[in-house]
């Protein structure tokens, strides 16, 4: 099987021979969760196996880079990956970014199904924001050489499997030029913790527009973000309130619908989602 190139659009300066090189730091923190508009994938990153690549990711999660960016491309034969990391919801552009990183293919992790990887140029030293989510087994991209190196896995996937593979199964938007965010499917937000799971489930809550977010228990008054945790199983109900002028339009993210009132299972771990409110007439 022939290595594949996945980048797409990315603006690699030749010549360019700066590599960022992250320190290995296990005190950053090790899970990270991406809020897409279908729901969220939850990932663990391998800070032992894989420090440049684990820590170059969390560098930009940590900066807030990969808020509103396209998971711009899909790839389903003979591979099943889903990428993003670099270009703006906005206008489709590709983002500046910091130096690319060292590969570090030969890790001894696999392109299994669940995991995330580095993608990059044909040039082996070329990753810098952009990743890919291996949604079946994709072995073909493992390091077999210093002739074929292949990409880097840093990280698996303990959550949102399914979302990554509902994503891969929509229409392809690969192509660019951009004509519109409509339909496309972006990451909302990233959040970065020390732990995940243990008992607790953690609820945040994004607010776009006019209009408020409260729970029952309480414990949740939003104004643009909110974060509560709570012990996993406890019953936790959603209420979006919109402003004088406003009306409550929908849920995205883990949660879904139009109803301003919905009840979360917090035994099925921690949910992120975004309260949409829009000005009466719009």
């Amino acid at each position: 099987m022939a290595t594949k190139t996945f980048k797409h659009g990315l603006a690699w300066a030749a010549g360019l021979a700066i590599c960022h090189m992250a320190s290995a730091n296990t005190t950053k923190p090790e899970f990270v969760e991406l809020q897409t508009n279908l729901g969220t994938v939850a990932i663990r990153l391998d800070y032992t196996r894989a420090p440049v690549s684990a820590n170059n990711f969390m560098d930009y999660v940590q900066k807030n880079f990969y808020r509103n960016t396209l998971l711009h491309r899909i790839v389903q034969e003979p591979i099943a990956i889903v990428q993003g990391g670099g270009f703006n919801l906005a206008d489709g552009k590709i983002k500046p970014t910091d130096p690319p990183i060292v590969l570090e293919s030969n890790n001894g992790l696999s392109n299994v199904a669940g995991t995330i990887a580095m993608a990059r140029t044909e040039i082996p030293n070329s990753a810098t924001s952009q990743f890919y989510i291996n949604v079946e087994d994709n072995r073909g991209l493992d390091y077999r050489s210093p002739a074929v190196p292949g990409y880097a896995v840093f990280g698996t996937v303990i959550a949102g499997l399914d979302v990554a593979t509902r994503i891969m199964n929509l229409a392809s938007f690969n192509s660019l030029p951009y004509t519109g965010a409509a339909s496309l499917v972006f990451i909302e937000a990233a959040y970065a913790s020390s732990a995940y799971g243990g008992g607790r489930s953690r609820t945040r809550i994004l607010r776009r527009g006019s209009g408020t977010v409260t729970s029952t228990p309480a414990g949740i008054a939003c104004g643009s973000r909110c974060n509560f945790s709570q012990r996993a199983g406890t019953p936790l109900r959603l209420t979006a309130t919109p402003s004088a002028g406003h009306v409550f339009s929908g849920w995205r993210g883990d949660c879904a619908g139009v109803n301003p009132t919905l009840s979360l299972d917090t035994a099925q771990g921690n949910h992120n989602c975004t309260a949409l409110f829009s000005r009466l007439g719009n």
